[in-house]
């Protein structure tokens, strides 16, 4: 017991010292066997057996953890939205606490060793430099990943056909990706250039072209051309009904 708290003691000593000099990073390591607590005129440590994680000591040059499976990321707690198909930039970045730090939150997110700040729900996949300020004017740098779902290209695809005929087979006029981009207007025009359909926030579900018209009447079999705002471009072309 006593070289326990000789070690604690010489431990604290060595900690006050250093924070008059600066920030101070501490690898991981055993304070006691069986746990202890004590209290310094600048910092308090203490130290349990069997305990996940506890916070110990924040401000803002030092941060104390104790127990075990101690991280940086124990400090910040958050949700990842990866990004779903290459190109998408439809990741996302949510923090919902930061120890030490009221909320709510203001983050600025920075791709790694850049200082451009993106916006936090529509980022790809990658690691990002995530500045956190609290309610009460803590700040806190966090390190966090975004992943990629799924490793097919995402761009949009205007297919130039579709056979509305009954039989159950490409039966709508699919526009791949669509869905990522839900601030969308999709037209159809016939040859003479009068709009015979027409839908926003075009998602190849509920709203999708089926071959009708306005009055939802079926079109005939003709080429027809369509003219689509998506997230600030425009996209025109051709698409063929074959019935």
């Amino acid at each position: 017991m006593m070289k326990n708290l000789t070690y604690l003691y010489t431990l604290l000593l060595l900690l006050a010292s250093s924070l008059a000099t600066g920030q101070v990073t501490i690898s991981r390591q055993v304070i006691g066997a069986t746990g202890g607590y004590s209290e310094g005129s600048t910092i308090t440590i203490s130290s349990t057996v069997g305990e996940a994680v506890v916070q110990t000591h924040f401000s803002t040059n030092l941060i104390l953890t104790q127990g075990f499976q101690q991280t940086e990321d124990s400090i910040v707690t958050y949700e990842v939205i990866n990004e779903s198909c290459n190109g998408g930039n439809n990741g996302s970045i949510f923090i919902s606490d930061v120890k030490g730090c009221a909320a709510p939150y203001t983050i600025s997110v920075m791709a790694l060793n850049t200082t451009t700040v993106l916006d936090e729900k529509a980022l790809g996949a990658g690691t990002y430099t995530v500045d956190i300020t609290g309610a009460n004017g803590c700040t806190y740098t966090a390190t966090i990943a975004v992943g990629l779902d799924s490793e097919d290209d995402c761009t949009l695809k205007f297919y130039s056909g579709f056979s509305p005929n009954g039989d159950g087979l490409n039966e709508t006029w699919v526009i791949d990706n669509i869905e990522l981009h839900p601030e969308n207007k999709v037209q159809i025009f016939n040859r003479w250039g009068e709009v015979v359909w027409s839908g926003e926030n075009y998602n190849n579900d509920d709203v999708v072209w089926k071959g009708l018209n306005k009055s939802d009447n079926e079109m005939a079999a003709a080429t027809y051309f369509y003219v689509a705002e998506v997230s600030g471009q425009t996209y025109k072309g051709w698409v063929e009904i074959t019935r």
